[in-house]
């Protein structure tokens, strides 16, 4: 009698439980089902930080073939009309990029944007910045204001990544308290995470279906998410990027070159470093106090290096097509901190290597160091920088694979 009782409860229990486990998906199923032409370069261009810990752009973006994800930082946010999302607007060239991070997204974080999709065959592009690879590497609160818990369990949960990659990555994000502060059910699935031994394959198993419920919440809270911000795009905006390429032509490179050159050298007039007017005079102002600031400085060694290592091992299991573009630092600048040209070098140089260890494409601007009107201020490419960036990609993207 108490077996056939046990059997229609245990039923119900697993039935309840799949239901909710369903939830998420039919939630963003639902959602992108609504999302029309011109949405997510319109999401693109306004550069939403609450989508950025979402799966659900990101995976509608990588479904047209046309759209090009970028996975980047703080430089999203330069480049005036050169900026990419604003140049491939209405895909003049036939191909718009998906802006995905801003200030703090750096290796780590771009493995789990990366991590949290299934890339294989896309073209992707990887923007690396030299001030990442400092002597710590990611701080804590930087990780903590970038971390998606919806992209690790996704991450986790991906058949296309390698055991060993998604344990490497689980191992190294149960290293920031704040994993285990706010999602311990999630650091707790990280700790067990695919260990050899009994114990730990005991661990992972009971953590594994709160996990799942856990999921499916972040899922609804990602569709929801997404729902606002689609209530707030400019009708405009979206019309515009709706249509069709060939209603919008690009002039030449040579062109664009010129203008931008113009306008960059307009607003660099107040200082020798290249910087723009305005970050100088509210950031910098007196130049001398930050002569040979920096001469204890380095890019050299930096725990990012190995977070960059897990970023390539995730684009190498999931069969990505990247290109890592390599942003120069502003030469004059430091080289009037005193910030060792030694130490600039072997950045540049390391990651030449790494991206030839896993046979990526690199479009590489180190060299552009010391050009005119290159970069915006210290770290960051100016309109110039960014056309000749936008160039390289374009060419990039049309290459065939």
């Amino acid at each position: 009698m108490i077996r056939k009782r046990l059997f229609p409860i245990g039923m119900a229990f697993v039935l309840f439980f799949l239901s909710i486990l369903a939830v998420g998906p039919i939630a963003q199923w639902y959602v992108s089902s609504y999302i029309k032409a011109g949405v997510i370069e319109t999401a693109s261009e306004g550069q939403i930080p609450s989508l950025f810990g979402g799966t659900l752009l990101q995976s509608m973006a990588l479904k047209d073939p046309h759209v090009v994800p970028m996975y980047g930082s703080s430089e999203f946010s330069h480049g005036g009309p050169y900026n990419p999302a604003k140049l491939f607007a209405g895909r003049p060239t036939g191909w718009t990029p998906y802006l995905v991070g801003h200030a703090g997204s750096k290796d780590l974080i771009q493995a789990l944007y990366a991590g949290a999709q299934n890339l294989k065959g896309k073209k992707i592009v990887l923007s690396l910045s030299a001030q990442w690879f400092s002597g710590n590497g990611i701080d804590s609160n930087t990780f903590a204001a970038n971390f998606s818990a919806l992209q690790a369990y996704t991450m986790l949960f991906n058949p296309s990544l390698s055991l060993q990659t998604k344990r490497d990555l689980a191992q190294r994000l149960i290293q920031f308290g704040d994993v285990k502060k706010t999602y311990p059910i999630l650091a707790g699935l990280l700790k067990y995470y695919g260990q050899s031994d009994l114990g730990s394959n005991i661990m992972e198993m009971v953590y594994w279906p709160a996990a799942k419920v856990e999921m499916s919440a972040l899922q609804i809270q990602d569709a929801l998410k997404t729902i606002q911000v689609l209530k707030h795009l400019p009708a405009k905006e979206v019309a515009n990027n709706s249509r069709n390429s060939s209603q919008k032509a690009l002039p030449s490179w040579s062109v664009m070159q010129q203008k931008a050159t113009v306008d960059v050298q307009k607003n660099e007039t107040n200082n020798p470093f290249g910087i723009g007017n305005k970050f100088f005079n509210q950031t910098i102002k007196n130049a001398q106090k930050f002569k040979n600031s920096a001469a204890k400085a380095h890019f050299y060694p930096s725990p990012e290096y190995s977070d960059l290592n897990l970023l390539m091992n995730v684009l190498k299991d999931e069969g990505a097509d990247p290109i890592f573009l390599i942003q120069p630092v502003n030469g004059l600048w430091y080289d009037f901190t005193g910030f060792p040209k030694k130490q600039r070098q072997m950045y540049y140089s390391h990651v030449r290597e790494m991206a030839d260890h896993f046979g990526f494409s690199l479009a590489d601007f180190s060299s552009h160091e010391d050009d005119n009107y290159f970069m915006d201020d210290p770290s960051h490419p100016s309109e110039k920088g960014w056309l000749e960036f936008d160039e390289a990609l374009d060419k990039f993207v049309h290459q065939e694979s």
